[in-house]
């Protein structure tokens, strides 16, 4: 998909600009944004419930042998909910980022046909990219400069971004869109995790979670919790407050696990 979008563009020439093409590439753009939207959903709606139900029978697993008693008042739905939840949030995120895609275009496509028609002609943008079209051409139209010197600037900007197959565009930074969906990936799978250690705990009646330990940089976000106990509801004398769940960041390796103080002496021995 990605090399296709790619291609699509590479066949665009701003320098000899035909309306025919560019709606022409903005068509198969779109089909293939509708096809990425598609292929999005289905990969949530099978990836979020696997990581959830796996990650539960572990903990479910852990809960049993360290002693945890299962609240029968704790509902069932509990854990569907969860996994809904979470199939949403991950459809919303991979499908803002081909949004994304479809913006650059857009912003691209608009750019290179007012240039083409002479800065004299070029209309306000109705889109969310004034500021970057105010960055690009600003200058250029307040200075009377020509169409080909506009022309290259909007070339050389996009060119950057293209060419590094670079179609994702998330708060200022551009991404690749292989990068980006194993960033998504990652992160909102270790999200569902933790959903699933989480309810198991409510599950069970269990307060105390133990964070990994694999040996995180000294300026790493998750050396505050590498490897430390904590207690879910705060109530605990002895342990802190688990205030934030993994991953603490992009791509982190981290994960929860339920623990007890009788696991956690048994450890010392």
């Amino acid at each position: 998909m990605e090399r296709e979008i790619a291609r699509e563009m590479s066949m665009l020439n701003i320098g000899n600009y035909q309306e025919l093409k560019a709606i022409e590439t903005k068509e198969n753009i779109d089909r293939l944004i509708k096809m990425l939207n598609r292929a999005a959903i289905k990969w949530s709606k099978q990836a979020v419930p696997e990581a959830y139900e796996k990650a539960y029978a572990i903990s479910k697993t852990r809960l049993e042998i360290i002693g945890a008693v299962r609240d029968y008042n704790f509902r069932e739905k509990t854990h569907r909910q969860a996994i809904d939840e979470q199939i949403d949030i991950t459809m919303e995120v991979l499908i803002k980022a081909d949004q994304s895609i479809k913006v650059n275009v857009a912003t691209f496509l608009y750019l290179a046909s007012q240039t083409a028609k002479g800065l004299s002609q070029f209309q306000a943008f109705d889109m969310r990219d004034e500021e970057l079209i105010d960055e690009l051409l600003g200058d250029a139209l307040r200075a009377g400069e020509t169409r080909n010197t506009a022309m290259r600037t909007v070339r050389d900007f996009f060119g950057e971004r293209f060419g590094d197959a670079k179609f994702i565009n998330i708060n200022g930074r551009n991404y690749e869109m292989r990068a980006y969906a194993d960033l998504v990936a990652k992160t909102r799978l270790r999200v569902t995790q933790s959903e699933a250690v989480k309810n198991s705990c409510k599950e069970f009646q269990n307060d105390l979670i133990q964070i990994s330990d694999h040996g995180s940089e000294f300026d790493d976000l998750c050396l505050f919790y590498e490897g430390k106990v904590f207690s879910i509801s705060g109530q605990s004398t002895k342990y802190p407050f688990l205030d934030a769940w993994p991953p603490f960041h992009p791509r982190c390796q981290h994960s929860a696990g339920a623990t007890s103080e009788v696991a956690i002496e048994a450890r010392r021995r």
